[in-house]
């Protein structure tokens, strides 16, 4: 269990440790869009789910923490024998995206490394009362963007190049517990910290004139109460023995951050020093209200065997309810309207039959999702078709496992001078489970 809790330990440092990483670099950048309101936004799920393009609402899996449905802590591995216990479950891991976008005047090609998220899931009741902590992504902000602007001054055509670059995003610490009130009933229940953190810094240059470069930075900084409930039910025996019908609910109800929002610059002061100057009150500066949408999701998880299962779920966003206190411009160029996302994967786990066959040992999972998006610009929603596909690699030593999935996919349009990009992806994830509460059977 020590050996456990301080791997585990690790995992979460090197996760809070990337987060910073990549809120702090600048010249890794995401999705263009992710430069309108607060980021794009992150799904709960779990690197079970990850290779399906699912959220991992309607289902469990043995030996790997989920995040999709609170209900699913509840029900965790455990055992009866010569010792009877349940398994510590710990998740953590990263990301690679590589966008590749068009428009109607080039293309560019951008990167973006970031942590996906850790969470520890203990069992307080054998088979009945779970709890999980996690530290996860809500919305990612990570942009770059360089362009030219010109005006008449003095009978003169003077040019200004501008590079505006974004970074950060709202993150969730979360502390909750799943309920199994009868073998076939879960609930569960989630209270969360939410932190927002988002910095712009926008550089004027003058070439080829006397004017000084303008650089200065806009940050973002508030913090939330949020609230997280869901349901798990089971229906086994239905179609024939061995097995089930999962029918898995969440609900996220919506938070409200309360925020700040100041601009800072440097200025050289006559002894030569740089001077850090601060503002906190004026246009779209000051104390004010950001809150976030509710969030729904559902899902169906067909097991007809214990190698075979089939998952379908869909999501539910409210973010035509956003509220942004400082920065009404989301409203004249973009729209931000109600998002929808449905998905449907297989999983193919063969290891289940006993085979010794070596592609018999690892886990298969792939799936196709579609996501209407939280956008609308110029009439046009700015949608995601992912293809998923993953694998799971079982330690061979003990109940410990490694996910990795890849993901491959368009957003956007090029219709009305928009971007569309092309996504690869891929990604790592480790899961830790640990054997807790043994105790030996009396005699």
């Amino acid at each position: 269990m020590k050996k456990f809790v301080f791997i585990a330990v690790i995992c979460n440092l090197l996760t809070v440790q990337a987060f910073a990483q990549v809120a702090a670099d600048k010249a890794r950048t995401g999705t263009v869009y992710s430069k309108i309101g607060v980021g794009m936004p992150v799904d709960l799920t779990s690197s079970s789910a990850d290779g399906m393009g699912a959220l991992g609402v309607s289902f469990n899996e043995t030996n790997v923490a989920g995040l999709g449905n609170p209900a699913t802590w509840g029900n965790m591995a455990c055992f009866s024998g010569e010792g009877m216990g349940c398994f510590a479950l710990a998740s953590g891991g990263f990301s690679m995206e590589r966008l590749n976008g068009t428009d109607n005047q080039g293309r560019a090609e951008t990167s973006v490394f970031s942590a996906n998220h850790f969470q520890l899931q203990l069992p307080v009741k054998k088979n009945k009362v779970g709890i999980s902590a996690s530290v996860t992504p809500l919305t990612r902000s990570n942009y770059n963007f360089i362009g030219n602007q010109t005006w008449t001054s003095g009978g003169q055509l003077d040019t200004a190049t501008v590079q505006n670059q974004g970074t950060g995003g709202i993150n969730s610490i979360e502390l909750g517990f799943g309920w199994e009130i009868s073998r076939n009933i879960s609930v569960g229940y989630a209270g969360s910290l939410v932190l927002a953190s988002l910095e712009n810094n926008i550089t004027t240059v003058f070439p080829g004139s006397d004017y000084q470069s303008v650089e200065y930075t806009v940050q973002t900084s508030g913090t939330g109460f949020g609230n997280r409930f869901g349901t798990l039910i089971t229906l086994p025996n239905l179609l024939q023995e061995r097995d089930y019908l999962r029918i898995g609910a969440s609900v996220n109800l919506p938070v409200v951050l309360n925020a700040e929002r100041i601009q800072k610059s440097d200025k050289q002061i006559s002894s030569g020093a740089v001077e850090t100057i601060t503002v906190r009150e004026g246009e779209g500066l000051g104390d004010g209200k950001l809150r976030l949408p509710l969030e729904l999701s559902g899902g169906l998880t067909y097991q007809a065997s214990p190698k075979l299962s089939f998952t379908t779920e869909a999501l539910y966003e409210e973010w035509s309810d956003f509220g942004f206190d400082f920065n009404e411009e989301i409203r004249q160029d973009a729209q931000l309207i109600d998002r929808y996302k449905a998905a449907f994967g297989i999983r193919y786990f063969p290891f289940a039959s006993g085979s010794n066959n070596f592609l018999s040992q690892f886990k298969y999972r792939a799936g196709v999702s579609y996501d209407a998006g939280h956008l609308k610009i110029d009439g046009k929603r700015i949608e995601t078709i992912l293809l998923s596909a993953g694998l799971g690699i079982p330690s061979p030593n003990s109940n410990s496992s490694i996910d990795v999935s890849f993901h491959y996919g368009m957003r956007g349009t090029e219709a009305q001078n928009l971007v569309k990009e092309s996504i690869w992806g891929v990604k790592l994830s480790i899961n830790l489970a640990e054997l807790m509460f043994s105790q030996p059977k009396l005699q």
